[in-house]
């Protein structure tokens, strides 16, 4: 027996008859399903199956028809994004994975259901340490949906707090990987999806969206925090300088000695050497002779 309540519709045929055509759902509802149903065969995740609704169990069978007053509560309305695990006689037996109106069994038949719409989950300073062991407050935002009926209402209990029970664990994990500047950057988004994914498709949860919004150190180090990156730019800052002044000076010899000027090793040291002062030393006289003569 189908599980299922078909909608009509009358069309005229070319002889001028009517025909009856039996459609399951509107045209935009079977798209939008038949795509959530592709993403979730490539994730390999449809491990629900339709239900029996009329007659899921021998013993409900004969119930329902001994007690037949009591269909008249068997009509179930389900949204456009509701679905739900069925269980006879607390046996998991099926899911109802189309919207409409169905006819379920009034006897020992329960419903148990969920929805499949976008959610969000904000996590907020998740204390974390980066690689270098560094204290730091992340904080993160993660777009899912409950795929699954079974995984989410059978398999697990509440399965949205088991995502955010499982969430912060992920963040931890995967921080531990990044130095502190890499975790500004989007390479951690990709790898929180593929690793929240891991721990919560169990549950019947797909995970959209995991990016993090907010990083900071944590205020007991910030000030020496600041102080070392300071430093360490400082360092970089002059590093840079040094090699730009060795290859002016470098390439100002060069030159010389392209153009027909010839120099003793003494004095091509002298000059090296005073070239680099002009580059680096603010403070070098102006009034120093270039390879001014030894004393």
């Amino acid at each position: 027996v189908g599980s299922r309540t078909s909608r009509f519709f009358f069309s005229h045929t070319p002889g001028g008859n009517m025909s009856k055509e039996v459609r399951g759902v509107p045209f935009q509802q079977d798209m939008q399903q038949t795509l959530m149903s592709e993403e979730e065969d490539e994730m390999g995740l449809e491990d629900d199956v339709d239900a029996n609704l009329l007659c899921p169990d021998a013993l409900s069978t004969i119930l329902s028809s001994i007690c037949f007053p009591s269909w008249l509560c068997a009509l179930r309305m389900f949204e456009q994004n509701e679905r739900a695990a069925v269980l006879v006689w607390g046996k998991y037996v099926g899911s109802i994975n189309e919207p409409g109106i169905h006819v379920v069994n009034p006897c020992g038949v329960e419903l148990r259901k969920i929805t499949t719409v976008r959610k969000t989950l904000d996590i907020r300073e998740c204390g974390v340490t980066d690689t270098d062991g560094n204290p730091i407050y992340i904080s993160g935002n993660i777009a899912y949906r409950i795929f699954s009926a079974k995984k989410a209402m059978v398999e697990t209990q509440r399965p949205d707090e088991y995502t955010a029970d499982q969430a912060p664990m992920v963040l931890r994990k995967v921080a531990a990987r990044f130095h502190y500047d890499e975790l500004r950057g989007d390479a951690p988004s990709a790898l929180l999806s593929e690793e929240l994914q891991k721990a919560v498709g169990s549950a019947g949860v797909q995970v959209l969206k995991f990016q993090l919004t907010d990083l900071k150190y944590d205020p007991q180090i910030a000030s020496s925090m600041l102080a070392r990156q300071q430093a360490v730019a400082q360092v970089d800052a002059k590093r840079k300088l040094v090699h730009g002044a060795a290859d002016t000076a470098a390439s100002t010899v060069q030159r010389l000695k392209q153009l027909g000027h010839s120099f003793s090793p003494e004095n091509e040291q002298r000059l090296i050497h005073d070239l680099l002062l002009k580059n680096l030393d603010p403070d070098y006289k102006s009034s120093a002779v270039i390879m001014a003569p030894g004393r």
